[in-house]
Parts: C-alpha cells; structure tokens; sequence
C-alpha cells in the first residue's frame, strides 16, 4: 500500500501544482493570418472573457489591480490634475497593498509626463520601501 501512495501522492501533486500553474495570465483567442472572423471566433472569444473575468472576480486583489489599469484608460484624454486627483484620492481609499502599487506607478508616469520628476521620485521611493 505504501508503494502505491508513493507512486500516486507525485502524481497528484505535480496535477494539483498544475491546476494552480493555470493561471488567467492567458490571451484572448486572436484569428490566424488569412483568417475571417466568424461566429465561432466571436463565440471563442466571449468564452475567455467570461472565463477571464470570472478568475479574476474570485481574487480581490488582482481585481483593484486590474481596476486601476481601466481607470488609466478611461482617463487617458483627461487633464494630467484631473488624473491626479483621482489617484490620490484613490490611494488615500484603498487598503489593497497591490492597488496601491499600481497607483503609485501610475501617478510616477503622470508625473514624469508633466515634467514633475522629483514628485514621480517621491512615488519611487514609496515603491521602494514598501514592504
């Protein structure tokens, strides 16, 4: 019997190991070259999205995170002040310790694109020193 849980415990452990390597860190499905979409790529497509967001709804964390970069975006064409704001006031909200990584990145490059080096210096440094 020992023989036989010898043999099955590396097994069950490397697919548990794997099942936890399959991570949602994967690509939407993209239509090869010479390719037209058609339903099928479309209906491929939605499927990892559902799969994708239902990952990442289980894990908070990665959901701050992954909030952070939406709001980027959304606030792309907006006022660098206006884009400030937001973020700080953001990460005076969140106790997230990811979240507030990814907003001190995204206020360092705020700042470096308005020339305010020593304020993307000072969000450097938080980076640094966090812990």
């Amino acid at each position: 019997m020992k023989k036989l849980w010898a043999i099955i415990a590396p097994l069950a452990l490397g697919a548990g190991i794997c099942g936890l390597l399959r991570a949602d860190d994967s690509q939407p499905p993209v239509p090869t070259i010479g390719q037209k979409e058609d339903d099928y790529q479309t209906s491929n497509e939605y499927l990892w999205f559902l799969e994708h967001n239902a990952a990442m709804a289980k894990d908070p964390e990665a959901m701050g995170v992954q909030a952070v970069f939406y709001a980027k975006a959304l606030l792309n064409g907006r006022e660098p002040q206006v884009q400030i704001d937001f973020f700080n006031k953001a990460l005076y909200d969140t106790k997230m310790r990811p979240v507030q990584r990814e907003i001190r990145m995204a206020l360092c490059q705020i700042y470096k694109q308005q020339g305010q080096n020593d304020k993307a210096m000072d969000q450097l440094q938080q980076l640094m020193m966090d812990q």
